[in-house]
């Protein structure tokens, strides 16, 4: 109730707006109303407060998602190959980004394991059969294709192929930096940590709130 008395919500005009407010103001106050329910029940049910700009950057995401699947509603090509899609079952989903501070000349090196239902699994589970996807069209091509990498990447191309043998089978995705928005989150995160750090079927809420819109964008 605490969230609920600090906001002055004039129910009128959104009701006024419902009805005879054009399609993009409907969609804006139908996300804004289920972004501040979903903020809510995090804020009551475990505590998570969140400033009024991450709920701002939240509307404009998830707006944002359903414009670019409209654009692309042709027949030849569905939406929901334009969004983050779940692995199929028995496989997990490594969704990867990186970061680099120029200051202090450090990487950040971010991973996001999710299931088959899109939900965020935790580090060091056994993981068996793997879908790596990333953003870096780069570091796709140098991982899956058979020719000598000579460039400074090698030495990193080829460990991660080396890693291959200890799983059963293991695929490389390249995707758009949209789709791949909740890794670059956790790697923009990481800009914060000191030390390495692990999540265990959970992450911080900037990284959670991108990795349930895409669960639940994918699965309406």
């Amino acid at each position: 109730m605490r969230l609920w008395r600090t906001c002055t919500i004039d129910y009128g005009s959104v009701e006024c707006y419902a009805i005879f407010g054009n399609g993009n103001t409907k969609k804006l106050i139908s996300i804004s109303l289920w972004v501040l329910w979903h903020r809510r029940n995090r804020l009551v049910n475990e505590g998570l407060n969140f400033a009024l700009h991450e709920v701002v950057g939240l509307v404009q995401s998830f707006a944002q998602v359903l414009n670019f699947s409209q654009v692309f509603s042709s027949p030849s090509v569905t939406h929901r190959t334009l969004l983050w899609q779940p692995p199929i079952s028995g496989f997990i989903k490594l969704n990867f980004d990186a970061s680099f501070l120029e200051n202090s000349k450090t990487s950040i090196s971010a991973v996001l394991a999710r299931d088959e239902e899109g939900q965020i699994l935790g580090a060091y589970m056994g993981f068996r059969n793997l879908i790596l996807e990333g953003d870096s069209l780069t570091v796709i091509k140098k991982l899956t294709s058979n020719k000598m990498d000579r460039s400074i990447l090698s030495p990193i191309s080829q460990n991660i192929r080396s890693l291959e043998r200890f799983f059963e089978k293991v695929s490389y995705q390249f995707v758009s930096r949209e789709i791949n928005r909740a890794a670059h989150a956790l790697a923009m995160e990481g800009r914060h940590r000191v030390s390495p750090y692990s999540w265990v079927e959970e992450a911080p809420s900037s990284v959670a709130d991108l990795a349930e819109m895409d669960r639940s964008t994918f699965f309406l």
